[in-house]
């Protein structure tokens, strides 16, 4: 006789192999194949952007640095150029004072003293007149003829600076215009003059044209939009090149941000935004050692980082095209891995599934009832076991034929399936004819119920085929509550027995063995 057996485990209805534990399995191991492949792509293109970024930033701070270090190197140029121009203009003051207030010179005639006075000036660059005034500030010797100062001369910061202040510096006075044609910007260098007793006895005078500075300053390579400037600590700008028509020398910046940095820092650099060319530039600065006289070299961000901007369009549009790649690649292979698995799914559904039932055939069956086993002896719990089959169906095969005895295993494995409703029930078919059920954690009277709910349905079946033969099925039942040494096989060779006792006592019933022995549940008359 063939037989039909019924499992039920870990399934939200136990046909579905592939929700079942063997395909979970799968399901699972898949799952954990893509998380690794997505972290791996992930932390791939996460490392592949922080050392691109890396060498990237690396980049722009010694473009940065080496634009700095060129840019001080010019400041440097200049700053030394500085020192020696004014310290030449002030050695030739001091010597002009010394002779002056020497008397060394009166034995001379008015002319050749005055030669000799300012014999030395007449070879200093860009000079635009030596003079020395007294107290009431008067012009009492002069390199140039009709040299005109103004009616206020006493009231020059120039000249107060030296009355009202016994100091030995040098000063350096405010950019100004000369009266001759074309307007020249000179700015004046001074130093006081004192009695034996150290009042106060007029102020030596030297005047020197700024266009020297502009002379000084061109041919210099600065790149497009690059300055140099000179302008004196109190913010008065004295010289820009190449200039440019919104600053004019002599005017009064002291009250912009970045030249208010310039003035308080003294020295360094820094890369800010300029208002007057609304666009961030690098600031490159120093003050002329002991002289009230600020370089400042500034050089566009544009232009210093232009070519590193080109690199890192290119490394950038070439990393992003590696990134974009990876992740295609890892996109594609999950997409491989999806199909692999679908294929491995339709695999095992063949591999567990009986094709006529659709039920789990008995390869899966033996792998679950194992486990049920052992989860039963770890817990104490019962496990159940139904033992299923169609009564005469070896003479309704050979009165009906086979594809109508294949459309009554299919009808039968249909109504025992729709009895497992919890996740645990699994049903297969045994061979055959034969089905078995396994009830995980269910005792004897769950398992005699499920039972006869099992065959009273199959009893109330339309006939098959339509209207010429009802079908009945008979029913063994065992429960058992596992030991550590107690074998699977004594679970199905007691369920085994039952169904036979159910067979022997007429069919169409339920038999039930557990620990008290055999009980036998018969049907109604009516459903005889």
């Amino acid at each position: 006789m063939l037989a039909l057996s019924f499992l039920v485990v870990s399934h939200p209805g136990a046909v579905d192999i592939s929700e079942g534990r063997a395909i979970s399995f799968y399901v699972r191991t898949q799952a954990l194949t893509r998380r690794r492949l997505i972290t791996a792509s992930a932390l791939l293109v996460a490392s592949i952007l922080c050392i691109v970024s890396y060498f990237l930033v690396r980049e722009y701070r010694n473009t940065e640095q080496e634009a700095t270090r060129s840019a001080f190197n010019l400041v440097q140029l200049i700053d030394r150029e500085l020192r020696n121009t004014v310290s030449l203009y002030d050695t030739t003051l001091m010597s002009l004072i010394n002779l002056f207030q020497s008397r060394a010179l009166d034995s001379f005639s008015a002319p050749l003293q005055n030669t000799l006075l300012f014999h030395t000036a007449s070879n200093l660059p860009s000079n635009d007149g030596f003079y020395v005034l007294n107290a009431a500030g008067n012009v009492i010797a002069t390199s140039v003829p009709d040299v005109v100062l103004g009616p206020h001369v006493t009231e020059e910061p120039w000249f107060k600076v030296h009355r009202e202040l016994d100091s030995a510096e040098i000063f350096i006075s405010r950019p100004f215009q000369t009266s001759g044609k074309n307007g020249d910007w000179s700015i004046r260098f001074s130093r006081r003059m004192s009695t034996g007793d150290g009042a106060f006895a007029g102020v030596a005078v030297a005047q020197m044209k700024l266009d020297y500075f502009t002379n000084l300053l061109r041919g210099l390579d600065l790149g497009p939009d690059g300055r140099i400037s000179l302008f004196r600590t109190d913010g008065i700008m004295l010289v820009q090149y190449p200039p440019i028509p919104s600053i004019s020398t002599g005017e009064d910046l002291g009250s912009h941000p970045n030249y208010v940095r310039l003035l308080n820092e003294g020295y360094g650099s820094f890369i800010a935004l300029s208002e007057i060319y609304q666009a961030s530039r690098l600031y490159n600065f120093s003050q002329v050692y002991n002289l009230p006289i600020v370089v400042v070299v500034g050089l566009s961000t544009e232009y210093i980082f232009s070519n590193w901007w080109h690199t890192a369009l290119l490394i950038g549009t070439t990393t992003l095209l590696l990134c974009l790649g990876i992740i295609w690649l890892t996109l594609l292979l999950m997409h491989e891995l999806n199909l692999r698995q679908q294929a491995e799914r339709s695999l095992d559904e063949l591999t567990f599934t009986d094709p006529l039932s659709g039920l789990a055939n008995r390869r899966f069956l033996d792998k679950t009832l194992a486990e049920e086993w052992r989860f039963a002896q770890r817990t104490g719990r019962p496990v159940s076991l139904l033992m299923i089959d169609i009564d005469h169906f070896k003479h309704f095969n050979d009165l009906h034929g086979h594809q109508t005895g294949d459309e009554a295993i299919r009808r039968v494995a249909k109504v025992i399936n729709m009895h497992m409703r919890r996740p645990r029930d699994l049903a297969t078919r045994y061979d055959g004819e034969e089905f078995a059920v396994v009830l995980a954690d269910t005792d004897a009277a769950g398992a005699r119920q499920l039972a006869e709910e099992i065959r009273s349905s199959v009893n109330a079946m339309e006939p098959v085929p339509q209207g010429k033969q009802k079908l009945t099925i008979s029913l063994g039942a065992c429960t058992c509550y596992a030991k550590p040494k107690d074998e699977v096989q004594v679970l199905l060779s007691m369920a085994d027995k039952a169904l036979y006792q159910a067979k022997k006592g007429g069919r169409n019933r339920v038999v039930a063995i557990n620990e008290t022995g055999l009980n036998a549940i018969k049907p109604t008359p009516e459903t005889l």
